[in-house]
């Protein structure tokens, strides 16, 4: 408008096109100053937005670290660089040990900050080449770069440690923070992949948390335990859509009244070229590959359906319970209710019968999860804690559980009874506190004659393990004997009390006790 009114302005004047043309010159100038400068500080600005869109996709928002998929292209880089100036290369993986109580109990904006400390933490303990990383919630990832040895890998784990030593000031409160390391070491002739490196490290980390020893170092030992692992989740795809799995039943004896009290049923892998396989050599493979939720179902149903199928057999079944293992991905799922009440009913088995076994640290990672489980409860189901007294409960916590109506004791207290007091104490609280809630206790892993002594001197009556019998199929339980109480011995009366050997000849084979005891 200010160009058009000076033009109009100087017609009258006789040098219009001088002017014109002048104004034209001035202005055009300026216009052409200010495109200038707006295309620059465009430029500018997206280049900015791309840089910042660039960093963004390759670092970790909460901790400014490389995230994941950055870590693998500095990783491949590093591995190349190593291998052709011929030096040493190590990759630490790292898990922290208490992230999640800290998480649940002080709330996630603790949770957060705690990893921004421990980011900080990495960061300083490392040196200026090396490359730290967030693997995903409260893991890490450190690549060591042109290191001239094993040992200066092993340094570089060491110096992680002693910072790590030192409690942390979070939301005004001194926090002791550890982590566990595992460590993979590539040499300039290691024909593995960089990918196969970050596998390695995190199942030496496993080994260093089981182990408790702040890190380890990958070997052969474990290469060869990495092998099978993935040989196992292969082949446990297929043992589904083949129907290879079969469920055992091991007998729960009640020694008082001396009869069957129930079966816990437990999974084997019909494996077609290594024979029978037991939960420890598949269920953690399952759990971390997401097929645990499909085995437990399989599990639920075929025991469900068996203890129907006695009921139909022996009126004496009905009284026996049938005890099955859920597993956390199972308790994660908000269906589980519909489908034990789903499972039941196509069984045709009463809720009375079945009982549900959760690990004790499961439940006390999930008790968010207790509405569930009373849920479970109001169907008429059995609930049980199992492991107890292996994990992270409290009296506090077992307050809490009062759809809970059984607390297994684990082997581990049984087997060290007679080696002190300590565990017989326990075993002892256990029971008065049990009395007390009015829970029912039973022992499991009972292995000799002795333990059955002092189980029943500290007033447990129900128990299971080798001694009675080791886990059986269906078709050796014989429904017309197994269900029937005990009432005489070789054609004698019953007689008052119980002896040892009347116990563990009363459900089991007498062959099999020519054998050492064993739990698989």
């Amino acid at each position: 408008m200010i160009f058009v009114f000076v033009v109009y302005t100087l017609q009258g004047l006789g040098s219009e096109a001088l002017i014109v043309a002048g104004a034209a010159g001035v202005f055009g100038a300026l216009g052409g100053a200010v495109g200038s400068l707006w295309h620059n500080w465009t430029i500018r600005h997206a280049s900015a937005d791309i840089a910042r869109a660039e960093h963004d996709a390759r670092h970790d928002q909460l901790t400014g670290l490389l995230n994941r998929t950055a870590l693998f292209h500095e990783l491949d880089s590093a591995f190349q660089k190593s291998q052709s100036a011929d030096t040493t290369m190590g990759v630490l993986f790292l898990d922290l040990d208490r992230f999640k109580v800290i998480n649940d109990s002080m709330g996630h904006e603790a949770g957060d900050e705690l990893l921004r400390i421990v980011a900080n933490r990495l960061q300083s303990s490392v040196r200026g080449s090396d490359v730290v990383a967030r693997f995903g919630g409260d893991e890490f990832v450190v690549v060591c770069r042109d290191l001239m040895n094993e040992q200066s890998v092993v340094a570089v784990a060491e110096s992680i440690l002693r910072n790590f030593s030192e409690p942390v000031s979070l939301y005004g409160g001194a926090q002791v923070i550890s982590t566990s390391i595992g460590v993979a070491i590539a040499k300039p002739d290691d024909h593995r992949r960089p990918e196969d490196l970050v596998r390695d490290a995190d199942a030496a980390m496993y080994k260093a948390k089981k182990a408790r020893s702040g890190y380890a170092v990958f070997d052969e030992e474990q290469r060869l335990l990495v092998i099978d692992r993935l040989d196992i989740e292969r082949d446990l795809v297929r043992a589904l859509d083949e129907d290879q799995f079969e469920v055992y039943y091991q007998p729960l004896v009640n020694v008082d009244e001396r009869r069957l009290y129930g079966f816990e049923a437990l999974v084997r892998w019909n494996h077609p070229t290594r024979g029978v396989l037991g939960p420890g050599a598949f269920l953690d493979v399952a759990e971390e590959t997401g097929m645990m939720a499909a085995i437990g179902e399989l599990v639920l149903r075929e025991a469900c359906a068996q203890a129907a199928v006695w009921n139909h057999l022996s009126p004496d079944a009905r009284n026996i319970r049938m005890s099955v293992n859920i597993a956390e991905q199972q308790l994660l799922d908000a269906n589980l209710p519909a489908l034990i009440e789903e499972v039941l009913d196509w069984a045709g088995l009463p809720a009375g019968q079945l009982v549900l076994e959760i690990i004790e640290d499961v439940i006390v990672d999930h008790l968010d999860g207790l509405n569930m489980l009373r849920a479970i409860g109001r169907l008429g189901v059995g609930l049980a804690i199992d492991d107890f007294g292996t994990g992270q409960s409290s009296l506090g916590y077992v307050k809490q559980l009062d759809m809970v109506s059984i607390l297994k004791i684990d082997k581990t207290f049984i087997n060290e009874m007679r080696n002190g007091d300590t565990d017989r104490a326990i075993i002892d609280a256990v029971v008065t506190m049990a009395k007390a809630l009015d829970l029912r206790v039973v022992a499991e892993g009972v292995e000799n004659e002795q333990q059955l002594r002092d189980l029943r001197a500290s007033g447990i009556s129900i128990m299971q393990g080798y001694l009675f019998n080791q886990p059986v199929t269906a078709k050796n339980v014989d429904p017309d004997s197994w269900f029937q109480p005990r009432a005489a011995v070789n054609g004698e009366p019953k007689k008052p009390g119980l002896t040892p050997l009347e116990v563990s000849r009363a459900f089991a084979n007498p062959e099999q006790h020519k054998r050492p005891a064993r739990r698989v």
